[in-house]
């Protein structure tokens, strides 16, 4: 039954979904004040007692971020690495001589897509993370991380986009490639 609901919220396989690597993806967590920490450093981390859940994340795994200040869903990121602990012992820490993080289940992420947030508020996003019956941070299987990627890539025109881009390949049109997203700035360490 659960398979159902989860699977319904995936396009169909006649609508164009935005490409995401098969596999489950994952959603981490900030807040107002980590979040510029997290995209400056290209860094995302978890709790310790979340390690279990994060094994699944391979390089290539579909992330997203969710601020749960703000209660927006920001994406879509693609992790550079699988989790790690204590990666940057010093992250997310007030005290610079930190030798470990508060959120030592860290990941390097780069910025696959840079879309506008979702608001958790959303009536299909939150039926989405209301199937997951676990909070609004951890793992998704393939049709929750295909649905939300399509979501955001929906509303920032890149799905548009992509398919109108495919489209005139196909017909031999001569099409503009489609704007890339730069990586997050650095923060100085």
């Amino acid at each position: 039954m659960d398979e159902l609901l989860t699977d319904f919220r995936c396009p169909r396989p006649d609508e164009e979904s935005w490409p995401v690597m098969p596999g489950p993806g994952f959603i981490f967590g900030c807040s107002s004040d980590t979040m510029d920490e997290c995209l400056g450093r290209g860094l995302f981390g978890l709790p310790a007692h979340m390690k279990a859940s994060a094994s699944s994340i391979v390089p290539g795994s579909t992330i997203f971020l969710f601020n749960v200040t703000d209660r927006l869903l920001f994406g879509i990121f693609e992790a550079r690495t699988p989790a790690i602990m204590n990666m940057e012992p010093t992250a997310f820490s007030k005290n610079p001589k930190a030798t470990s993080s508060p959120f030592p289940v860290q990941i390097r992420i780069r910025v696959s897509l840079e879309c506008p947030p979702l608001e958790d508020t959303d009536p299909i996003l939150s039926d989405i993370l209301r199937s997951r019956g676990s909070g609004r941070i951890g793992p998704l299987t393939f049709a929750q991380t295909e649905a939300i990627a399509t979501m955001l890539a929906s509303q920032c025109g890149a799905l548009q986009y992509m398919t109108e881009y495919r489209r005139g390949a196909k017909d031999g049109i001569g099409v503009i490639a489609p704007p890339i997203a730069l990586p997050p700035r650095s923060i100085p360490k």
